[in-house]
């Protein structure tokens, strides 16, 4: 809910202001409030209006290892989430991920590597009679590789959670557009309705937004907007697994097309997944670099689709959502400090891992702040400063 105009001016300035109402900016202000911070939240639109609330709908486990250390320390935040009483359930074990595809080879390799670098998600590969069992649902020539990761959540439900949490806590919620204000080197606080609200620091939590709003200048642009649709189907007997596709691209070392041309439809720019549930199950994916209008992927993400479960070719459609996921240009999250200017911290670039890893970052920036663990708790591998320096924006310089 939006701040009144009339707020008292003698209200006290936030030691923190958060831009950016999705899973990490709620969760961070969540955080830092009940560690005792004074904290408020800015959103452009709504809470978990973006990728934070319109995800597939799965808490997964990457296979990268910095990646996944993020997804450990989420997990910890979900399961104290899920103890209390802010709307959010997770189940107590994964679904299970099953890779699909129609190579016995590389499904081996795929459980090979996983057996090398994550035991614990005990992968096993499936075929036939073996996996018809399993799911009867799959085509009938499909081979997989299944893990036992993979938690299915409520898309926007965990962004909602914090919120709340960070609500109780004190944290007030403005929305509208707002940027960070910085006056000789340091961060002064937020621009916000036309005026200067004072912030002792900011963090910026913006998702693909987030560099214009530290560089407005334009030179500073590690995040990129990529476009996923995703189609909401009612099938009649859903998977019990999270499917993808054994050759999807979406861990790190996966280039982002940075030329910004819009792309036709067609099953060529389709990556296979279904994450199921009861009532509407996920089926996705794109990963477009301009905004695509929805409904004319939807034929495509059918046929695809089809390929592995053929029961999606005529399922009925309960509907059809479309959101910008913020990729960095090496697949990992910018988390820290932003070193050009004093104060200003990023946790953003988190890619299609959002509500997956986007609770650790969380845990990071918000314990960096608060200068917990001696400053020294993130890794090198998000440090923001890997992409380059910023260009400083100056109070009342040109907009």
């Amino acid at each position: 809910m939006s701040r009144a105009s009339a707020r008292a001016v003698e209200d006290p300035a936030p030691d923190v202001a958060v831009i950016g109402g999705g899973i990490v900016g709620t969760a961070a202000a969540a955080f830092l409030a009940d560690a005792g911070a004074r904290v408020r939240l800015y959103e452009r639109t709504e809470i978990a209006a973006g990728a934070s609330g319109r995800n597939s709908g799965i808490v997964q486990q990457p296979f990268d290892p910095v990646l996944a250390a993020l997804y450990r320390t989420s997990l910890v935040e979900y399961e104290a989430l899920d103890r209390g009483d802010a709307g959010f359930e997770m189940p107590g074990e994964p679904s299970g991920l099953l890779y699909v595809g129609r190579q016995p080879e590389v499904a081996h390799r795929m459980a090979a590597a996983w057996a090398d670098a994550w035991p614990a998600s005990r992968p096993e590969v499936l075929a036939d009679e073996d996996l018809r069992r399993l799911e009867p649902a799959l085509a009938p020539d499909l081979v997989a590789c299944r893990l036992a990761i993979g938690f299915p959540v409520a898309p926007a439900a965990a962004t909602h959670a914090f919120a709340t949490i960070a609500a109780r806590h004190g944290v007030e919620t403005c929305i509208g557009a707002a940027r960070p204000e910085v006056a000789g080197g340091r961060v002064v606080g937020v621009r916000f309705e036309g005026r200067v609200e004072s912030a002792g620091a900011v963090l910026v939590a913006a998702g693909p937004w987030t560099p214009e709003l530290i560089d407005p200048i334009g030179a500073w642009r590690p995040i990129r907007r990529i476009w996923g649709v995703v189609a909401g189907l009612a099938l009649d007997a859903p998977p019990t697994h999270a499917l993808e596709a054994v050759d999807i691209t979406i861990e790190p070392g996966h280039a982002v097309d940075p030329t910004g041309e819009p792309v036709e439809p067609s099953d060529a720019e389709v990556e296979f997944s279904l994450i199921p549930d009861v009532g509407s199950s996920a089926l996705g994916s794109t990963f477009l670099p301009v905004e695509p209008e929805p409904g004319a992927w939807l034929p495509a993400l059918r046929r695809v689709g089809a390929r592995y479960v053929p029961g999606v070719a005529d399922a009925p459609l309960v509907g059809l959502r479309h959101c910008a996921r913020p990729a960095s240009a090496d697949g990992r999250p910018l988390v820290g400090a932003v070193r050009e200017i004093g104060g200003l911290f990023v946790a953003a670039g988190h890619g299609p891992w959002g509500i997956s890893t986007g609770p650790g970052s969380a845990r990071l920036v918000a314990d960096l702040i608060l200068g917990r663990n001696g400053g020294s708790g993130v890794p090198e591998e998000l440090d923001p400063g890997r992409f380059g320096p910023t260009q400083r924006q100056e109070a009342g310089s040109k907009r």
